[in-house]
């Protein structure tokens, strides 16, 4: 047996999937409460700084979009982990 393949067959047994959608809830009840904060202060930290010169409003959207595409692609694996299993 492979030794790389091993956490895949672990998937296929009811305990390695028991064991994924447990590390799904725990990472919900991380982010959920971390969008939240980022929602919250998305102004404050992505908002326009009188640091540099060269910032534009693209660059702000730009930084603030990428930010929250992390997080729901994130979401969307931790979801997968506890609904899609």
């Amino acid at each position: 047996m492979n030794p790389h393949f091993t956490p895949l067959f672990a998937t296929m047994t009811a305990e390695g999937q028991l064991i994924l959608k447990f590390i799904g809830i725990l990472g919900l009840i991380v982010l959920i409460p971390a969008g939240i904060v980022l929602f919250r202060n998305q102004d404050r930290w992505f908002g326009r700084s009188s640091d540099p010169s060269s910032e534009t409003s693209g660059s702000l959207t730009y930084g603030l979009a990428q930010t929250w595409l992390v997080y729901v692609g994130l979401l969307h694996l931790v979801l997968w982990l506890v609904f899609g299993l």
